[in-house]
């Protein structure tokens, strides 16, 4: 079995060492004590947020709308599995439970989910492992304005795909700059 990483909160972040730190330092400065490095890589760093993660996205995205601080998106994150279909499955129809009635959503996918197939890992489709996602998910689909964003993030941690899972507003999936 895959274990499977602790982390609440997504930090992209404009390519290079340099912005790297500048990144890693201003959100040790913002957040302190409250938050902890789990990993990063390529672009993207992952952090377990002591406090709720939405409170501690809003102040990184006030801090990332600073000149000079290079923060492009920041990501809270409600539940992390593994990125085989049937764990994200389960991980989503458990977050979709929050959609309100009469709200829409839509599915945004990035990376690849795989399916295990014959005791081998298989990567599905991105259309086939969206339409699989979106049947977990009660409401009606809006893939122009939805209410809501079912965010599914493909992320490799080490050896180990793991998939971040997050119910958000359109406007969160937004770049801060």
């Amino acid at each position: 079995m895959v274990e499977v990483p602790e982390f609440n909160l997504i930090v992209v972040h404009e390519p290079g060492i340099e912005n790297y730190l500048k990144v890693r330092n201003a959100i040790k400065q913002l957040l302190g004590p409250r938050i902890a490095y789990v990993y990063s890589y390529q672009s993207v760093i992952l952090y377990k947020c002591l406090d709720d993660p939405r409170v501690c996205t809003e102040a990184v995205r006030s801090c990332g709308r600073s000149p000079g601080i290079p923060i492009i998106k920041v990501i809270p994150v409600d539940r992390v599995s593994r990125a085989e279909i049937g764990a994200v499955r389960e991980a989503v129809r458990e977050v979709a439970r929050r959609i309100p009635e009469g709200s829409t959503f839509r599915v945004t996918l990035q990376g690849h989910v795989d399916r295990e197939e014959s005791g081998y890992l298989v990567e599905l489709s991105s259309s086939e492992a969206v339409r699989e996602i979106a049947e977990e998910v009660d409401r009606p689909v809006n893939l122009t304005k939805p209410d809501w964003v079912v965010y599914v993030r493909v992320i490799k941690v080490g050896f180990t795909k793991v998939a971040a899972i997050s119910l958000l507003k359109p406007e969160e999936l937004r770049r801060i700059q």
